[in-house]
């Protein structure tokens, strides 16, 4: 029995992510957007609020946007990410990716031009000298969906030189604008 009891402690403290540290914000949804009212608050009952997650260096691992009942909700109405954030970084790039789930990527492009997934290149001073996008397409095989991914594919691309939509959108980390941690306190800005 014992035995049992240390392999389960040993696999289970294996396969978990580290997290040293939960920290609760206070937001408000809007028709649009999100807005925050105010960090490390320590009541969430009948609030909306955002869960992070830091990890043991003082950096945003996971975000969690959620409703005054306390279900996951979309920043800005699902067209802004995911109810989950996640952050992956390396030592010259953070991947910023929303979730529907905990496994379910966010945003199909078919009904939102928003990508899923988003990586931002600093350079040594920690500027984001670049940014790219992936987005998640869903293919269903009938003719008229096919045909309305492929004028939604056209349209952005024929916007993005015009508008210069891309630089714009990634002035700073998105979802850093709800969390306290950030990268060790920075939010990298964008390199002008």
């Amino acid at each position: 029995m014992k035995r049992i009891l240390i392999i389960f402690i040993i696999l289970t403290s294996c396969t978990k992510t580290r997290v040293d540290d939960i920290r609760y914000h206070e937001i408000k949804f809007t028709a649009s957007s999100i807005e925050l009212i105010e960090f490390n608050i320590n009541e969430i009952k009948g609030k909306n609020y955002v869960k992070e997650l830091v990890d043991s260096i003082g950096r945003t691992k996971r975000l969690e946007f959620y409703n005054t009942k306390g279900h996951l909700d979309y920043p800005g109405s699902g067209y802004y990410g995911g109810p989950i954030i996640k952050y992956h970084y390396e030592p010259k790039a953070i991947t910023e990716t929303a979730y529907t789930s905990d496994i379910d990527l966010a945003n199909d492009f078919m009904y939102s031009e928003v990508p899923n997934q988003i990586t931002y290149y600093l350079n040594d001073v920690n500027e984001i000298t670049e940014s790219t996008f992936r987005y998640k397409v869903e293919f269903i095989m009938e003719k008229e969906v096919l045909t309305k991914i492929i004028e939604n594919f056209e349209l952005y691309n024929n916007l993005i030189p015009e508008t210069g939509i891309e630089s714009y959108l990634m002035d700073s980390v998105f979802g850093y604008q709800f969390a306290s941690a950030k990268l060790n306190g920075i939010n990298p800005k964008h390199k002008k």
